[in-house]
């Protein structure tokens, strides 16, 4: 299936269409092109999804989230597999979702360094226990997370 095939099933479940490919795609032609253009994705429309990159595949999950206009979105390591040369991209897309069109971002994430850049409020968890909840800033000059993170260990 091509990318643009994968977001009007989507936008067809979210509407509460059926799932046929066959069905008349007229009615969420633009919609699906608008959706592909906000993930940068609007070149890519008529690739197999099977041929994107792990950073475009990562930005077509999030174009198949947005068509059902969520509020909330849970991205459970958005970055995990990701070039070095994709995250940058993805990590600007996430926050344009966020602080332009003040969409709620739960995030579980690995890189700090996206995280730092990201979020307003960060959790730490090690082995099961919350160290810190807080600003980026005051997590990461917390010595519990320093230590857990960053030297001997807890």
């Amino acid at each position: 299936m091509s990318v643009a095939e994968h977001v009007r099933l989507a936008a067809q479940a979210a509407r509460g269409g059926s799932y046929r490919l066959w069905r008349r795609a007229s009615p969420y032609t633009a919609e699906v092109r608008a959706v592909l253009e906000r993930t940068g994705l609007g070149h890519r429309a008529e690739t197999v999804a099977a041929e994107l990159s792990h950073g475009e595949k990562r930005k077509l999950e999030l174009a198949v989230l947005l068509v059902g206009e969520p509020r909330l979105m849970l991205l459970d390591e958005p970055m995990a597999g990701v070039s070095a040369e994709e995250v940058p991209a993805l990590t600007e897309l996430i926050r344009t979702l966020h602080r332009d069109e003040g969409r709620t971002v739960l995030m579980v994430e690995h890189h700090m360094d996206v995280l730092l850049g990201l979020a307003d409020r960060l959790a730490v968890m090690h082995h099961g226990q919350l160290l810190a909840l807080d600003t980026p800033q005051a997590v990461t000059a917390d010595p519990l997370v320093q230590r857990a993170y960053l030297g001997e260990g807890l």
